[in-house]
């Protein structure tokens, strides 16, 4: 008892001492640490918020399924549908209640002539509303009612689809040579040939008989 008394009294007198000052200077960084975690701002900081889901929503990517689809045009923009619906929100009377019918009218590979029968059969008001969408879509303005004291919005020019069907022969209207910001194409081709080396000239061909070499006039 005396041996293992005096084992356990030299093993605790071998351990370092720790001080009441650095005991409470070590709980107090603990604290502070538990502290900073606890923060709101030092979770923001470790985790980041990651970067917003980029899409249509879905109110606008009915319209947009409807655009392509009443259009005929499949490679519409998003953007350009998203400003659309906006302004036709603005200005169309009862275009929120109006699109989800309209919707339901879609049917998957369906044409446009087939959406807009549907859409006259079903209420004269969905056939007007097809026609307005097509309508901004091609002049890229939605057209104001002065009745319900609305102005025509213009919400596209170069990308209005009227000027599709004439691409091939002439250009967006515009004082810029060639289109709308047509310097950040490629610039076009100048029409100037490389220059050419001229090819030698043949000495001129001689007639009669040649005179011996040597021969002196007498």
């Amino acid at each position: 008892m005396t041996h293992s008394g005096s084992a356990a009294s030299e093993a605790s007198s071998s351990l370092p001492r720790i001080s009441r000052r650095h005991a409470l200077i070590g709980l107090a960084a603990l604290l502070a640490q538990a502290g900073f975690w606890s923060n709101p701002l030092s979770a923001a900081m470790q985790a980041p918020a990651s970067a917003p889901a980029t899409g249509l929503v879905p109110g606008s990517m009915l319209f947009y399924t409807l655009s392509q689809t009443i259009t005929g045009h499949r490679d519409l923009s998003a953007g350009t549908a998203s400003r659309i619906e906006q302004a036709m929100r603005t200005n169309v009377p009862g275009f929120a209640e109006q699109l989800p019918r309209l919707g339901a009218l879609l049917v998957t590979g369906q044409e446009a002539k087939a959406l807009l029968a549907a859409a006259s059969a079903a209420d004269p008001g969905l056939r007007a509303l097809a026609l307005a969408i097509v309508a901004a879509w091609y002049t890229g303005t939605v057209a104001g009612q002065a009745a319900n004291g609305t102005k025509s919005i213009v919400v596209a020019y170069a990308e209005a689809l009227m000027y599709r069907t004439v691409a091939d022969g002439q250009v967006v209207p515009t004082y810029c040579n060639y289109g709308p910001l047509w310097w950040l194409k490629a610039p076009p081709a100048v029409g100037v040939s490389a220059p050419v080396a001229p090819k030698p000239v043949p000495a001129p061909a001689t007639t009669g008989t040649p005179e011996p070499k040597g021969k002196q006039a007498k």
